[in-house]
């Protein structure tokens, strides 16, 4: 019998606004459900220096977002624990926040680790999918809700 399988995809895209504003959005999970349907509720646990946030996701996913990197506005790093999930044992993602010609590269790195079994194994083509695909959808949302808000800021 083979162990648990690990799943991740990552994605990037160009945002017209600075770092701060990305961070600012995609890191404050009272505004989480606006552009990330992934995401049905979250309540934060404890604030900084390292988060700790537990979520309500798709699918069934209940679980903790531990962060253990929260650098305002370059990059976060965090490990999903307490992980209640017939499929879903763990998992981990990184986002990183890049200056780049007047506004920012946004890319993400996502994982998440089935459990162990022959059930779980044959799932990872549909999960693979499904995680490139709510990761892309939420990026494109998150970028949207940001260029409109700073469309707005400039062209009242």
């Amino acid at each position: 019998m083979s162990g648990p399988t690990r799943i991740t995809v990552t994605a990037a895209t160009f945002v017209r606004c600075p770092p701060e504003a990305v961070w600012d959005l995609t890191q404050d999970y009272a505004r989480r459900p606006s552009w990330d349907a992934s995401v049905i509720e979250a309540t934060v646990l404890r604030g900084e220096p390292l988060p700790r946030v537990r979520v309500r996701c798709t699918g069934g996913l209940r679980g903790v977002f531990r962060y253990v990197r929260f650098e305002r506005p370059s990059r976060t790093s965090l490990v999903l624990e307490e992980v209640r999930s017939l499929l879903v044992q763990g998992g981990s993602g990184a986002w990183s926040y890049e200056a780049e010609d007047g506004g920012t590269r946004w890319t993400q790195t996502n994982s998440v680790v089935l459990r162990a079994g022959w059930w779980p194994r044959m799932l990872v083509l549909p999960v693979r999918l499904s995680l490139g695909y709510a990761t892309h959808r939420a990026m494109r949302k998150a970028k949207a809700m940001l260029e409109a808000a700073a469309a707005r800021a400039v062209y009242p």
